[in-house]
């Protein structure tokens, strides 16, 4: 093929994957865009930017969870380029996405023949799943990480074909990986994916281990680079090697491993549908909607059959179909930080997760089809199979340009939601909290009456309907929620102090100071927490005073405490992405 083909071939490409997602370049901030860049000023400035390497992603008040320096750099410079608009974040979300299309165009070309090649990677192109990932602002970090390590996976490959790689482009495929890493975690994968790509895809006369052990210095250097990233998070993050707060349901249940692994196996059958066939998408994956497991169940048999499968597959077929056999461990490598199956993560599924690992699914998709081409082409049936084909790329290019626009803010996203999944309690719940941030506190109570009565276990949202109320002055409700989120999970860090205040506005003043020692005790704040015992005492002893008769009147406004004494809180990030 001529260079001028290949670069028609790969505008093609970018046209559809620009096509299937230009219709989200006038969404606003929606969903996690709110907190990490709408309301974080440490996005607003360039002004020591460099200080967001010694940062947590998420804010100190929202979490402080996450170490992706590089991330908050670059919505730094958009919200300087575009003067805090989100045309800017979202055009160059979809600029990322039609350049990581034509990378997996590129990549595909070395694993599999042109046409296959170009067919997987317009399937990626217009994929449904893609939409949360660069229709959400957040979603930036996502699309840069696939196209760096695509990058660092084809720099390789494009080598490996025609002899050993040197030193200069092992630097760049290490720089990629850096770079990678401190755009988001996940990026760690790489580590993996390069072997899987030398043993599967180049084609040589040295014997397996001869080629491992040629490829072993390289790989220490880049295993040096993941080291040096780790540490780095680690220190950040105060030695936290996930970075990140295990999904709520996990917490609130407090699910064992082997549960948590079990109801991942249960969701298995999600993954495969949203990557071979997206047509239903959805934000809040969650139970009901999603069965926590609580021990071995036949509802987890599919799931292990099927994963059972996948693997057997990659592992059987890594001789006689290779093309398809690196397609499946992308897959499986890309999927191993998002899964819950090695180490917990802030959700059961987020859809914008999918986007690396759907390369992979792409890959596997375009190795089969030069069988299939071939079982038509017997049966004269070739343009049925072409119809087909361009029939699957025009429904992915629709759906995408369709559901992008749901995207467009909260009030949009959050109402979608409910349509996606009634059956999911983090979908009301989400709802119910825009409506009471909205000052519709009957809408929002609603909403958190439907989620509660899906699921009950989540201490955020009871705590979060809680300051609802706090805010709008209702503390004797109030208190009830407060109490049950810190029943259901005694370790949260929030709820005493904003108990203690509404306990105090209900002049419940011994139940105030007992919550508040509480709170000290488990290392709470001091100065608030000394101004609720220095209020009950104060106002215990006029009340005192009162009954003997030796004052009369009111309560001092000095001593008097009303539900909005201390501003309701946000409470825990609302997202779990």
């Amino acid at each position: 093929m001529s260079r001028r083909t290949w670069w028609l071939l790969a505008a093609g490409i970018a046209a559809l994957a620009i096509l299937a997602s230009w219709t989200g370049l006038h969404n606003q901030f929606a969903y996690d865009d709110v907190y990490v860049v709408q309301r974080d000023a440490r996005i607003h400035t360039l002004h020591g930017a460099w200080r967001l390497f010694a940062d947590s992603y998420w804010g100190k008040t929202a979490g402080g969870d996450g170490y992706r320096p590089l991330t908050n750099i670059g919505f730094a410079l958009e919200w300087a380029v575009g003067n805090g608009s989100p045309l800017a974040f979202h055009a160059v979300n979809v600029a990322l996405y039609a350049v990581l299309s034509v990378l997996v165009f590129w990549v595909a070309g070395f694993v599999l023949p042109y046409v296959p090649a170009w067919i997987a990677a317009a399937l990626f192109a217009v994929h449904p799943v893609h939409v949360e990932a660069v229709a959400n602002v957040v979603g930036q970090s996502e699309l840069t990480v696939a196209v760096l390590l695509t990058l660092a996976v084809g720099l390789y490959l494009q080598a490996r074909l025609v002899g050993p790689v040197s030193r200069w482009r092992q630097a760049a495929i290490a720089a990629c990986y850096a770079l990678a890493m401190l755009f988001k975690e996940h990026g760690i994968v790489l580590l993996a994916l390069i072997p899987a790509a030398e043993i599967l895809v180049v084609r040589s006369k040295d014997g397996f281990w001869k080629r491992l052990v040629a490829l072993r210095p390289f790989m220490l250097v880049l295993l040096l680079v993941a080291m040096g990233y780790l540490l780095a998070r680690s220190l950040v993050l105060v030695g936290d090697f996930a970075g990140f707060q295990p999904y709520v349901v996990f917490q609130g249940l407090h699910l064992s491993t082997s549960d948590r692994i079990l109801t991942m196996i249960g969701v298995a059958p999600q993954w495969a549908r949203l990557f071979l066939w997206p047509a239903r998408l959805m934000t809040e994956y969650a139970p009901p909607y999603v069965d926590i497991a609580q021990g071995p169940s036949i509802t987890q048999l599919p799931g292990l059959l099927l994963m059972i499968g996948v693997v057997g597959l990659a592992f059987t077929t890594w001789k006689r179909a290779p093309a398809l056999s690196f397609g499946l461990w992308w897959v499986i490598i890309a999927m191993s930080p998002v899964s819950n199956l090695v180490l917990p993560a802030g959700f059961i599924i987020a859809e914008r997760t999918l986007l690396f690992p759907s390369i992979g699914a792409m890959l596997a998709v375009g190795a089969v089809i030069p069988q299939v081409a071939n079982w038509l082409y017997a049966r004269r049936l070739a343009p049925v199979g072409a119809a087909v084909a361009a029939l699957l790329i025009i429904a992915g290019a629709w759906r995408s340009a369709e559901r992008s626009p749901v995207w467009h803010d909260n009030n949009t996203l959050f109402r979608q939601a409910i349509i996606d999944t009634p059956d999911s309690y983090r979908a009301h719940y989400m709802l119910g909290a825009w409506y009471i941030q909205n000052h519709r506190m009957r809408d929002g109570e609603a909403e958190y009456q439907k989620a509660m009565k899906l699921f009950q276990f989540d201490p955020f949202m009871a705590f979060s309907l809680a300051e609802g109320y706090r805010g709008f002055g209702l503390c004797k409700p109030a208190i009830d929620y407060y109490r049950w989120a810190l029943a259901i999970e005694p370790s949260m860090p929030m709820g005493r102090r904003e108990l203690g205040y509404c306990l105090l506005a209900e002049y419940k003043f011994d139940s105030a100071k007992v919550v508040a020692l509480d709170a000290m005790r488990r290392g709470g704040k001091y100065p608030p927490l000394h101004e609720i015992f220095a209020k009950a005492d104060s106002a215990e002893k006029f009340m005192a005073a009162h009954r003997q008769g030796a004052t009369s009147g009111e309560m001092p406004d000095s001593l008097h405490i009303t539900a909005s004494t201390a501003a309701p809180s946000t409470g825990a990030n609302q997202s779990t992405h």
